[in-house]
């Protein structure tokens, strides 16, 4: 995540993305999981569509990410994407922007604009900083993404939004996956007030001489889900007991885990790993789904969902 300095004005106010529109909480589609945040937002101002249900994950880090780092965001981001979940980030150089890269090609990849990412601005739209990322800014818009502020137009970015900002990331999200932050980084603060918000934490480990991963290593000392890879990620998001009751979801299954996870190894075996698809087929909420997958994996054993069994000797 960015810690923006004072930027000249010529450097972020020129653009060509459309006005924001003003979105309240009385309105269609507010996003209700930000009902129970420290600080709700009164207003938010978007561009683009209003973001679904998809269950959303947000991708945070480091503006001045090593190609590693950079390489490890684009994929883990674009595997989720295919999955079918919203990649939320700031639109920060470095990680945020490589994960939101890794979102329009897996979105691309399935089709649909179901799960388009969405990126929060320390700034009023439709400005766009750093004016670097306009392009990928205007990418998102195309594919039925969403840029949102909760900063009115022309407001310019200051060093204190983001930190605020950051909050928003986290309360939109099931979890927020930490890749590349020193201990003192904006990303270590959304991972603060994901763990205040009660949404799960993930870190990807590095090299233990690295101060770009120090961040991430105090992370996962603290608690932190360590992960490498998607699945690691789908699994933490599918063991989690607080989603449901932090968003107000009705994500309990009512004729309980085991009959849920039995219904859901059947439609994998028939639509596969895509979870935007079983979303729609089974009709339920995302913590629902996810609770189920995470039982599929645990009674297969090993870690791997059942469906994998009828791929292994194809590999």
């Amino acid at each position: 995540m960015e810690r923006s300095d004072a930027v000249p004005t010529e450097r972020w106010a020129a653009t060509e993305i459309e006005a924001p529109r003003r979105w309240t909480p009385v309105c269609r589609r507010w996003p209700v999981q930000l009902r129970w945040i420290a600080q709700p937002p009164q207003e938010l101002w978007i561009c683009g569509s209003q973001p679904n249900d998809a269950p959303a994950i947000a991708i945070v880090g480091s503006r001045k990410a090593t190609v590693s780092g950079l390489r490890v965001a684009f994929q883990i981001s674009s595997e989720l994407s295919r999955r079918g979940f919203r990649i939320v980030s700031g639109l920060a150089l470095g990680i945020d922007a490589a994960a939101l890269d890794g979102a329009l090609l897996g979105g691309s990849e399935t089709g649909g604009p179901a799960a388009a990412p969405l990126a929060l601005l320390g700034n009023g739209l439709p400005a766009i900083y750093p004016a670097a990322n306009r392009p990928l800014a205007r990418r998102i818009l195309s594919c039925g993404g969403a840029l949102i502020s909760e900063y009115p137009s022309g407001t310019a970015p200051r060093p204190y939004h983001f930190p605020r900002r950051n909050r928003l990331i986290s309360g939109w999200s099931v979890a927020v996956v930490v890749i590349e932050a020193t201990r003192r980084s904006g990303s270590m603060g959304t991972a603060q007030h994901a763990l205040d918000q009660g949404c799960e934490v993930c870190a990807v480990p590095g090299p233990v001489d690295s101060a770009s991963h120090e961040g991430c290593h105090q992370l996962i000392r603290d608690g932190a889900h360590l992960v490498t890879c998607a699945r690691d990620i789908i699994e933490v998001c599918g063991g989690m007991g607080v989603g449901g009751s932090r968003f107000g979801l009705a994500g309990a299954a009512p004729v309980g885990l085991a009959v849920d996870v039995r219904r859901l190894d059947l439609e994998r075996k028939q639509h596969g790993d895509d979870l935007r698809r079983l979303h729609e087929v089974t009709g339920w909420s995302p913590v629902r789904l996810l609770r189920a997958w995470s039982g599929t994996t645990i009674e297969t054993g090993v870690g791997q969902p059942s469906v994998s069994r009828s791929h292994q000797g194809q590999k």
